[in-house]
């Protein structure tokens, strides 16, 4: 057995290097406008390209975008990838200083020192919260000075149909048909909104003039690659710290568990299939659980450079502008829930399997009050055993191997610690019966207690566990309204009012779909943006009205 894996280990490694060798990897990025508030969303869909080959690249699972002013990097996304297309968003931060900013985009395997300065789409920021502006980046006007941008973008606008239906929307929606007219298939972007006075006084492009696929630049080539999902470095520190396994986990998701060895610095990698959103990130090195270790995830060091942002230019005529989409947004942002928004496919690689779980919900049972009696009682298969000194769970009676105990979604060596928690704080017990492998260590079974909070029940770590906040990738979301007519008394102030980020237009084919109308009226914009069969920049837009 050991010689299969080592041989496919083999393959992989050689699998990766061609790729590597072959693929030259360059990342565009769409946006749903060109000009936003701190606080709003910024939409993205990303596309990651072979260079040589003029298709979609099938190497890394992880886009990394930079927002970049004239001060330096304000911000930094990770957006997943799935046969190099990717969507994420920047919940851009109340914090965020006024002015222009360019998006740098890059891969782990192209992304590292600039060759030559990176040429990003620009969007503009206005913060209507503070008067915080980006140093040197932006001039104040007259009001009788131009404040438009230069931006203008060829359109292709005999490759597709836009029909907007605006007649047909008494029922609170607007059906929009796109029809491809070529002979070309396309992946794009679809995009609809508020064109208000902010947009009427810098230009409808604001400040770029680019299409798609001028905004690119090059990249020093590294030794990394996110094959499968974000490769995580950590440095351990602490006594002996050489060669030892150390467990990482998320709070909260059983997916995202993995063990690997520490090298001679006390370093080690984890080649995960994407950790999402902010998470606490469980480190538990095995052996005396007396000693204390410090986890630090390592970054990768590369400097990344923008060619030189224009300077926004403002003046008095915008206030009443930004007053009333700066009250829209805080109308918008006060009612923000993920439930508005549309999960969009995502790279699923769960350990678990395909296995059918055997589910105890605690609450359907005569509560207990020592969790041991409970799993006694009612947890078929499930044993809780003194074995010398060491409390241990076994889950097929009769293995050698113990079971794989996770306490809201992080492993626990120590099983006497479950087996002392509250069982009133637990909401359930969750068995797999399959052996288990992971990197080298092998579960009889996987045992899962979930509680009502997900907190772990207030069991306290030992010295050897560490927590460490990290930001993986971007939820793949889109906002297609699709959810707010069941939402009943939602205050639909949202300056965009459809985004779907990833759509497959197929030649000759149509795609449909209804566009929501928020609580106001005025002019709207449709843009599709995106990439043909050819390899080639796609761009075709229209304006309508909402009464």
């Amino acid at each position: 057995m050991k010689k299969i894996y080592k041989h496919l280990a083999l393959v992989l490694c050689a699998l990766i290097v061609a790729l590597g060798l072959q693929a030259q990897e360059r990342v565009y990025v769409s946006t749903d406008k060109e000009c936003y508030l701190a606080g709003e969303n910024m939409w993205l869909s990303v596309y990651c390209m072979d260079g040589t080959t003029g298709g979609y690249s099938q190497l890394s699972k992880v886009a990394y975008l930079e927002f970049h002013n004239l001060e330096g990097v304000a911000s930094t996304i990770k957006v997943p990838l799935k046969d190099g297309r990717g969507c994420g968003r920047l919940q851009i931060p109340l914090g965020f200083a006024t002015g222009n900013y360019s998006i740098v985009a890059y891969t782990s395997k192209y992304g590292g020192n600039s060759i030559g300065e990176f040429n990003g789409k620009v969007v503009s920021v206005f913060n209507t919260l503070s008067g915080i502006r980006v140093k040197d980046g932006v001039e104040v006007v007259g009001a009788e000075e131009s404040l438009r941008g230069d931006g203008k973008v060829k359109e292709r606008s005999n490759w597709l149909s836009l029909d907007v239906h605006t007649g047909d929307a008494q029922n609170g929606t607007v059906p929009v048909e796109v029809k491809n007219l070529s002979g070309k298939s396309a992946s794009v972007s679809v995009s609809v909104y508020h064109l208000d006075d902010i947009v009427g006084i810098i230009g409808e492009y604001g400040y770029d003039k680019s299409t798609l696929l001028a905004r690119k630049g090059d990249f020093e080539v590294t030794d990394n690659v996110d094959y499968a999902g974000e490769v995580i470095k950590v440095r351990i520190a602490g006594k002996d710290v050489k060669e030892k396994g150390v467990y990482m986990s998320a709070v909260g998701n059983t997916d995202d568990i993995y063990i690997n060895t520490t090298n001679g610095k006390g370093e080690a990698v984890y080649y995960t299939s994407n950790i999402y959103g902010t998470r606490d990130l469980v480190f538990e090195v095995e052996g005396d659980t007396s000693h204390t270790y410090n986890v630090e995830i390592l970054q990768p060091e590369a400097v990344h450079r923008s060619v030189p942002v224009p300077v926004l230019k403002i003046s008095s005529r915008m206030r009443d502008a930004l007053e009333q989409r700066g009250m829209d947004m805080q109308i918008a942002k006060r009612f923000e829930a993920d439930t508005i928004y549309t999960l969009m496919p995502m790279r699923e690689n769960s350990f678990i399997g395909n296995v059918q779980p055997r589910r105890y919900r605690l609450d359907d049972y005569t509560r207990f009050p020592v969790m041991e009696e409970v799993i006694r009682e009612y947890v078929k298969d499930l044993r809780v055993r003194k074995e010398g000194n060491e409390t241990v769970m076994r889950l097929l009676w009769g293995t050698k191997a113990k079971a794989l105990v996770l306490l809201d979604g992080v492993p626990v060596t120590d099983h006497s610690a479950v087996v002392g928690i509250d069982p009133h704080l637990v909401k359930e017990i969750v068995l797999y019966s399959r052996r288990y492998v992971l990197n080298n260590r092998i579960y009889d079974g996987v045992v899962m207690f979930n509680t009502y909070k997900g907190d772990m029940a207030g069991v306290k770590l030992a010295g050897n566990v560490s927590i460490v906040s990290h930001r993986g990738v971007q939820y793949p979301l889109a906002f297609t309204g699709d959810r707010l007519p069941q939402m009943e008394n939602y205050p639909n102030f949202n300056n965009t009012i459809y985004w779907n980020p990833v759509v497959e237009l197929s030649p000759e084919g149509t795609f449909s779909f209804n566009c929501i109308k928020p609580q106001y009226k005025g002019k709207f914009k449709l843009v599709i943006e995106g990439i043909d069969s050819n390899g080639e920049a796609v761009y075709t837009s229209t304006v309508f009205s909402i009464d």
